[in-house]
């Protein structure tokens, strides 16, 4: 198992929703990371399981897969609704504990692989 796939298995599902939304920041380009921080959040949002969300359904994996692969401005636009209504709820300082902790898990499950 990839040190990204472990990180993205253990999270819990609040940690499950940061992930989304953090995908949600990335795909409408609202997000403040560099490229390589990018990266690495798309693709923990890539090694997601299924799991029970409590802020989003089922029919957001579609709009992030619809607007990677062909952005318009229409789903840009759903993104950024889904976006600001999750960051309502998660908050801005429990998102940077979220990616803090990530970057943390990740070095260390790279160094006990």
């Amino acid at each position: 198992m990839t040190p990204i796939a472990k990180v993205a298995g253990d999270l819990d599902t609040f940690g499950c929703d940061c992930a989304v939304t953090v995908a949600l920041k990335i795909t409408d380009d609202s997000c403040k990371m560099d490229e390589e921080q990018r990266a690495l959040f798309m693709a923990l949002y890539d090694h997601l399981s299924p799991y029970k969300s409590t802020l989003f359904d089922d029919t957001i994996h579609e709009l992030i897969r619809q607007s990677r692969a062909n952005p318009t401005a229409t789903l840009y636009a759903q993104i950024k609704k889904e976006r600001e209504r999750a960051m309502a709820i998660i908050t801005q300082e429990k998102m940077k504990i979220f990616k803090a902790s990530v970057r943390g898990s990740l070095l260390i499950s790279q160094y006990t692989a």
